[in-house]
């Protein structure tokens, strides 16, 4: 039996989880302000109290801090580098925690946003009622997951390299928790749900962002980032997308979308 992928190795350090968030940012088609849409989703106020659940890089934080938001801005991560990340952030507080448990008490919190995420938590229906549980009355939650076979090149050709590794592929996080099945998971907790839907792809007019991009998901596919496989991989990675520019000059597209699912505290039905 297959079984998810444990992000403890994944998230030691945030280099994969950067270069993936960075490839969005420079390639995609339609230029796409993901943290901006989330903010405009969630109607944010400068006064609010918001927790981040799965802070990651702490970009988000990072950048409302800069911004001048003037509520509590928290940050929650099973990864010690994520809390790192924040910890010379001023007005902003990070700390290591499970989602499925927030230390925090009941109706702390205005707003609590679960960004790509939800994938790598065990049981997705008990973090939902934990982050319900924290909001105040008429808080807002909004989680943010990718569509299911978001850039089906790419896993493609990952997936194909791994396996002809003989590596025996984990349950992909996108199979798991994704746009189909995410908004029904929220409505049964929260009630009331708002889907915001966004497709787009990814264009690379050159071999060496799709290289980095695909290396960039391989502990996704069951390749640690200290297996002794992995720069073998890197390679052969390099070689697949290297020899397919050459034979046909690009551009390498790859459709994605991703969806951000609201609901309020408060509103059943």
């Amino acid at each position: 039996m297959k079984h998810p992928i444990s992000d403890v190795q994944e998230y030691l350090s945030l280099e994969p989880l950067t270069t993936r968030i960075q490839t969005h940012q420079r390639y995609s088609e339609v230029p796409d302000d993901v943290e901006g849409t989330v903010r405009q989703a969630v109607s944010l106020s400068r006064d609010a109290d918001l927790l981040d659940v799965g802070c990651g890089t702490g970009a988000f934080l990072r950048n409302l801090a800069e911004r001048g938001h003037r509520g509590r801005l928290v940050g929650l991560d099973t990864s010690p580098a994520a809390v790192h990340a924040l910890s010379d952030v001023a007005g902003v507080s990070a700390q290591l925690g499970n989602a499925m448990n927030l230390p925090y008490d009941a109706a702390t919190f205005d707003v609590v946003t679960a960004r790509h995420m939800l994938y790598h938590v065990p049981d997705v229906r008990r973090a939902l009622a934990e982050c319900r549980r924290v909001l105040r009355s008429d808080g807002v939650f909004a989680a943010v997951v990718n569509s299911p076979g978001t850039t089906p090149r790419v896993s493609a050709l990952v997936a194909e390299l791994v396996t002809s590794a003989g590596i025996d592929i984990p349950v992909v996080p996108n199979s798991r928790v994704n746009s189909d099945n995410l908004p029904e998971m929220i409505e049964l907790t929260f009630g009331a749900v708002a889907v915001h839907r966004f497709d787009n792809a990814l264009v690379f007019d050159s071999p060496e962002p799709v290289i980095a991009f695909a290396a960039a998901q391989l502990s996704f596919y069951g390749v640690e980032p200290d297996s002794a496989l992995r720069p073998q991989l890197t390679r052969a990675i390099g070689a697949k997308v290297r020899a397919w520019f050459t034979a046909e000059a690009g551009p390498w597209r790859d459709p994605k979308g991703y969806v951000i699912c609201t609901a309020r505290q408060g509103r059943q039905g």
